[in-house]
């Protein structure tokens, strides 16, 4: 089993999932933007197949995501009930991952990334 295909709870719940929520925000926002500032219809054209790819994308992303946090429940149920009562979890357990959810943590990551230098070019 290779590096990429293991990640810790924390991280999923911590950085992967804050990442995703505003990848959603920032498609909604950023290129409705750009499509509102954009008046040449060929422009307006690609960049609302470009929301459609970024949505489809992160679609894709959120299931696999969810299959994951489904099969990690009680590790998932256990974190919270912890840091409830107060204790320290740490990383918590090292997660296993499927090569769709694998390749989901990657795509997160990478979508954030362009959405973040989109948001910035826009500016």
């Amino acid at each position: 089993m290779n590096e990429r295909q293991r990640i810790t709870l924390h991280e999923v719940v911590y950085d992967i999932l804050p990442k995703l929520k505003a990848a959603e925000v920032m498609i909604d926002n950023t290129l409705l933007a750009i499509l509102k500032a954009t008046e040449e219809p060929l422009e307006q054209a690609r960049r609302r197949d470009q929301q459609d790819t970024m949505e489809l994308e992160l679609f894709t992303i959120r299931l696999n995501i969810k299959h994951l946090l489904t099969r990690y429940s009680q590790d998932m149920q256990a974190m919270r009930e912890s840091e409830e009562n107060g204790a320290a979890t740490g990383e918590g357990p090292v997660l296993t991952l499927d090569d769709g959810e694998a390749q989901a943590i990657e795509k997160a990551k990478m979508l954030h990334e362009r959405l973040v230098a989109m948001q910035k070019l826009s500016c």
